[in-house]
């Protein structure tokens, strides 16, 4: 299945998503309005379901402006969001009574994982891009977005801890420059010896997602650690405009538990690295999209640090 890499102005598929659905409306309604009106929202929402499948409300909106059946609103939509969609190969479903489900083939959901591992660490001081870390999209085509964190003075609830957090982040990067060592892949940071957070995956280049054009991670706590983390991109990055507040700490909670039962669960050494090459360094590219998510919540939105080891 032929795939292009996701544009680089976007940084999770639920952008590039609204972007398709918005262009499906257009031509549905004239004149909708801008996606910016709190009125004209999409419902767009990440589903548990697996792979990656994002369902969309908006038939539910728009049944009762034209006056049409929920069910006929969503199959005229989805008709022409399939139109729209020269890039992602989306597969679509309508789901009665309304619902549209938009799922990301398997080789675009891994130009989205590649495209993080080149972009998430560049991400430095309130979601800009360090000027060191521009070399880590190269053979991208322009440069990359600097993409504004829409979070501002976040206040942490006074009883908290930020340990498991803080270890979550820590043990990424342990495992990372343990992997570096054993030459599984090899990762550059801001400084030359590795003392900083931001690291990156520099090699293989791409990470190989892929096993017979399929995700190789397919391990429960593997799509769960990826789904999290999607979520939290989501929610940094394309915010629901509906919702006034979110608890931060409880997202990176559930992330560091995510990241826990992912570490117990799938290995990386041994028989692992020994037999299947491919899913260690796939499993060490889902540890390195986890930490820079890990650290953007840290630093960026909890105001704390985040520790290379504990």
């Amino acid at each position: 299945m032929d795939h292009r890499s996701p544009p680089l102005a976007e940084l999770t598929p639920k952008q590039a998503l609204l972007q398709q659905i918005q262009a499906a409306l257009s031509l549905y309604i004239l004149d909708t309005p801008s996606l910016t009106d709190r009125k004209s929202y999409i419902p767009l929402q990440l589903s548990k379901q697996r792979p990656v499948v994002y369902r969309c409300a908006i038939a539910f909106k728009l049944s009762k402006l034209v006056n049409s059946p929920t069910i006929e609103v969503a199959q005229s939509i989805s008709q022409l969001i399939a139109q729209q969609d020269c890039q992602q190969n989306l597969i679509l479903q309508v789901v009665p009574p309304g619902w549209i489900d938009l799922e990301l083939p398997q080789p675009s959901l891994a130009a989205w994982l590649q495209h993080w591992i080149e972009t998430l660490p560049c991400l430095g001081s309130r979601g800009e891009k360090r000027a060191e870390g521009a070399e880590g999209a190269e053979g991208a085509e322009g440069d990359i977005t600097n993409y504004q964190l829409p979070i501002t003075n976040y206040q942490l609830p006074i009883s908290y801890s930020l340990f498991p957090i803080q270890y979550a982040h820590a043990r990424c990067c342990s495992l990372l420059k343990m992997a570096h060592e054993e030459k599984i892949i090899i990762i550059k940071s801001k400084n030359s010896d590795i003392k900083s957070s931001c690291l990156q995956v520099i090699s293989p280049q791409p990470i190989p997602w892929l096993s017979e054009a399929k995700i190789c991670l397919h391990h429960p706590s593997e799509l769960n650690l990826l789904l999290e983390s999607i979520g939290v991109l989501d929610a940094l990055y394309c915010p629901d405009p509906t919702r006034k507040s979110l608890n931060w700490l409880k997202v990176a909670l559930n992330l560091s538990q995510a990241f826990q039962t992912f570490y117990s669960q799938c290995r990386i050494w041994g028989e692992v690295k020994n037999q299947n090459l491919n899913l260690a360094q796939g499993r060490l590219g889902l540890i390195a999209i986890a930490q820079s998510v890990f650290r953007i919540l840290l630093v960026e939105v909890l105001n704390s640090c985040a520790p290379l080891e504990l």
